[in-house]
């Protein structure tokens, strides 16, 4: 899943965002979507089936390098090997998704779909937290 935000509508903030650097824009909009993001990777741990503790281990909030344009930025959740051992729970798949023997369950598009207010509300807050920042200098 990932967590994109486009600044419309809020057009102050928009405004002043455009007023940043290209660096700056970057970094607060990476900023801003990782704050989704780990709001997202919070609820999806909640959420997801325990059996050994891995797929909630293993489930981190991650920022994407994609693109050289100016103020975009992309965070996700994604599911990899915890610290604690090195085997990725790669069945998360399985589980969210089905297979020709199993039935899907899914946890993450549910829990994504009923949280995706506070998850943009975490993104949009610490959004123009950066840009008032960046801008005051404080």
């Amino acid at each position: 899943m990932d967590v994109s935000l486009d600044v419309i509508g809020l057009d102050a903030l928009g405004d002043d965002f455009l007023q940043l650097s290209q660096a700056l824009q970057r970094k607060v909009a990476r900023e801003a979507v990782l704050a989704g993001a780990r709001v997202a990777r919070d609820k999806v741990r909640e959420s997801a089936p325990v059996r050994t503790g891995r797929l909630k281990r293993g489930t981190v909030a991650t920022v994407a390098r994609r693109s050289d344009t100016p103020g975009e930025a992309v965070a996700g959740v994604k599911i990899s090997a915890p610290r604690s051992d090195k085997l990725a729970p790669f069945y998360w798949r399985f589980i969210e998704l089905g297979t020709r023997h199993m039935i899907a369950a899914p946890f993450i598009r549910p829990t994504w779909d009923a949280n995706l207010p506070a998850i943009e509300g975490a993104a949009i807050s610490r959004l123009a937290a950066g840009i008032d920042k960046a801008i005051t200098g404080l």
